[in-house]
């Protein structure tokens, strides 16, 4: 180990060519100290004449480095070899990089192949011990990186046989010398076969039994397994060309790495003596963080783990997802398709070499320790219950919010034209022709195609919000939910959430009265969004606090923005702290979000421009920026709407009003009334209110009779209950 250490420490200190400079176009290299080496994409002709590299003589057929003044390149992979390393074949000292041999050589030969150096050449000025650098690094150095069938057999295709079984006797495949069976690779032309996980081991791997550099796969020549001490046999080996450690595949790959079986039966041996091993580190195939006491290892695949974690269970439930059940796994790459790179608890990266917790209905990914942290609800699950536990929470509580009253087949897909729904007295029909000025009743937004519409009312619901179910499970909330909704026409609510006011659709908590808008709720029901004013997904902070628990008598608010008014962050797009209780923050950069920004409709209407004007996060002109409707400046940091045909620019509560969310001019009759009231806005010529006589100056009722003056206030409770009782 000390051997190995020390050499790739001085692998590290001397390279020929920095891994920093490597990256540039242009070089400098020891070899060539005349002029600068360009990096050139491909190289397959010069002077109708084979380019050879200038430093293992080898032909050059992809990226190379070049002299534009000399006859002089060299492979990417020749110029950033160490200047100095150390090998067993000699151990006595250090040998060291030179461009060609030594000048007072007559002939240089290698002492290890005995064949002629005539450019690059490690070299050991005390002992004169020569090797060239084919022999210093082994075979394959210099091969492309490849999967096995592509150079196991170069001369002819390989045709996939993904059922076929193999019963006659000498039939083996050509990698690992087993006899073939299941699916495989075979040549036509020769009695050539590849067993399918053979032909498509990957060209380079990490094992923690050799942490300090990946191997890579080369062509075999009877090396010895440094794991199993024996002799390899396959026809090709895992191997380090710096510290000449090799596995055969068959220690790289072993049962336990490539069983789907979660009930896989680890043999867990401690690896040494504890007093022996306190000074040795290790990072843990389990759960992916150090330990410096005595690991355990899995005599079957190497695997080496804390003791906590042997019992690691299998499968648990968390209410931090919206998926019942995560998966533990010690190799993600094998497990999961399109893996994220970041734990959807506590939104810090994830290293997938080693194990964590995934959802199998989705890419969500967490760290063991912080699975197992938020885990008040989780519970490990038998093997016998699997199917049952794959039901999903969505599954759970999947009644409809509406009744199919007419539907139409067209081919396989159905289409549902006619419905009746709870929140609507009629029934409403599908529609796609859209107006830009109607508006969702369900989420107050912007109406989009296909919508559902009534045919004797101004009452429309877009098919979000139709297919929401009446019951639903939100993971920051420890009872179901339910969509409701009032039929008082100007009955309004505040969300919990945004704290804005609205009226429409929203999901309530019965136990603690929990009132989240519908235009909220689609939003954070995902462990992360992407939004549209920001390059990197966006999560909601995970910690035990953030379950809402159910306070009867009181609203069941979230923690983290509630109490602490100090530590609330400033919101990105509109830079207020103190209106949305609830932020969104970037999994990469300090981007934070309120949810009254995150939620603002892409599009808006105002009477002052006849184009819709769209949300606009950045104006790379904005030199004086003003907003055209109330004529005083904006802050050119923030978000603002913007009609691009009329240079019209806006911030968004002077674009989308006081009320954003509440329909105006909609009408309904009270008792205490004899005329029909209708729901409005005063800006100006306030006049005084019918029951407390204070000027309305903000949301009101006003009666439509052009007759009769009667206005009371709305959002004064013993006023507008006035109508009422």
């Amino acid at each position: 180990m000390a051997y190995q250490s020390l050499a790739l420490a001085q692998h590290l200190s001397f390279p020929a060519l920095s891994s920093e400079r490597a990256r540039d176009m242009e070089v400098e290299h020891f070899s060539h100290p005349d002029h600068p080496l360009i990096l050139i994409n491909q190289v397959l002709e010069y002077s109708c004449e084979l380019v050879l590299c200038s430093g293992c003589e080898g032909p050059i057929w992809g990226p190379c480095y070049s002299c534009t003044c000399c006859y002089f390149f060299l492979h990417k992979t020749c110029a950033v070899l160490p200047r100095e390393i150390e090998r067993r074949i000699h151990p006595r000292h250090p040998l060291h990089l030179l461009a060609k041999p030594p000048s007072h050589y007559t002939t240089c030969v290698c002492d290890r192949c005995r064949k002629t150096c005539n450019s690059f050449v490690y070299h050991c000025s005390f002992c004169e011990f020569d090797l060239d650098i084919k022999c210093a690094f082994q075979p394959g150095f210099f091969y492309v990186d490849s999967q096995a069938h592509q150079f196991a057999h170069k001369d002819h295709p390989l045709i996939l046989n993904k059922e076929k079984e193999y019963h006659g006797e000498g039939v083996m495949c050509s990698v690992c010398k087993e006899p073939m069976s299941g699916p495989s690779y075979s040549c036509t032309s020769c009695n050539f076969f590849l067993h399918k996980k053979c032909a498509e081991l990957p060209p380079e791997i990490k094992r923690h039994i050799h942490p300090e550099h990946p191997l890579r796969l080369l062509p075999n020549q009877d090396m010895i397994c440094d794991f199993c001490n024996k002799t390899c046999y396959e026809s090709f080996v895992y191997c380090c060309f710096f510290c000449e450690f090799n596995l055969h595949i068959k220690c790289a790959f072993p049962p336990c790495i490539d069983a789907a079986d979660q009930n896989q039966r680890h043999q867990f041996r401690r690896l040494l003596n504890p007093l022996s091993f306190k000074s040795i580190s290790f990072t843990c195939n389990a759960c992916g963080t150090d330990g410096d006491g005595s690991p355990f290892m899995c005599t079957t695949c190497h695997l080496v783990v804390h003791e906590e974690c042997i019992s690691l269970p299998g499968t648990l439930e968390t209410a931090l997802h919206h998926h019942p059940r995560i998966i533990h796994t010690y190799h993600p790459q094998q497990c999961i398709e399109s893996i994220n790179k970041y734990c959807g608890i506590c939104r810090r990266e994830v290293d997938t070499e080693y194990g964590v917790y995934y959802c199998p209905d989705c890419e969500f990914v967490a760290h063991v320790k912080c699975s197992r942290e938020y885990g008040d609800s989780a519970t490990e699950t038998a093997g016998e219950n699997e199917e049952e536990h794959r039901v999903t929470v969505d599954d759970q509580f999947m009644e409809p919010s509406f009744r199919v009253v007419r539907e139409i087949k067209h081919g396989e897909e159905r289409i549902i034209q006619e419905i009746e729904h709870f929140s609507h007295q009629h029934n409403l029909i599908l529609n796609d022709k859209v107006d830009d000025d109607l508006k969702c009743d369900g989420c107050m937004l912007p109406i989009s195609t296909p919508f559902y519409s009534c045919v004797s009312c101004n009452f429309f619901l877009d098919k979000t919000c139709i297919e929401l179910p009446r019951r639903k499970k939100w993971h920051y909330h420890e009872n179901q939910l339910t969509l409701s909704w009032n039929r008082g026409s100007h009955h309004l609510y505040n969300c919990d959430v945004c704290n804005q006011d609205f009226r429409g659709l929203r999901y309530t908590c019965a136990i603690c009265g929990l009132c989240i808008d519908v235009r909220c709720f689609k939003s954070i029901l995902k462990d992360s969004f992407k939004h549209g004013g920001h390059e990197h997904p966006l999560y909601l902070p995970a910690s035990r606090k953030n379950i809402l628990r159910c306070n009867i008598g009181g609203r069941g608010l979230p923690p983290w923005a509630a109490d602490d008014r100090e530590n609330i962050p400033h919101c990105s797009g509109c830079c207020v702290s103190e209106e949305s209780k609830v932020f969104f923050k970037c999994v990469v950069c300090d981007f934070k979000l309120g949810m009254k920004c995150a939620t603002l409709p892409y599009k808006a209407r105002h009477e002052y421009d006849d184009h819709p004007l769209v949300l606009t996060y950045i104006n790379a002109n904005d030199y004086q920026p003003s907003c055209i409707i109330c004529e005083e400046d904006r802050d050119p940091r923030l978000w603002f709407y913007r009609c691009e045909e009329c240079d019209f620019d806006a911030h968004p509560e002077c674009a989308l009003g006081k009320y954003p969310y509440v329909k105006l001019g909609v009408v309904s009759t009270y008792p205490k009334h004899p005329h029909p009231l209708a729901v409005v806005v005063k800006t100006e010529d306030y006049p005084a209110c019918d029951t407390c006589g204070e000027p309305c100056d903000d949301l009101a009722v006003e009666c439509t009779d052009p007759n009769c003056s009667f206005i009371v206030h709305r959002k004064r409770r013993q006023c507008y209950e006035s109508l009422i009782w």
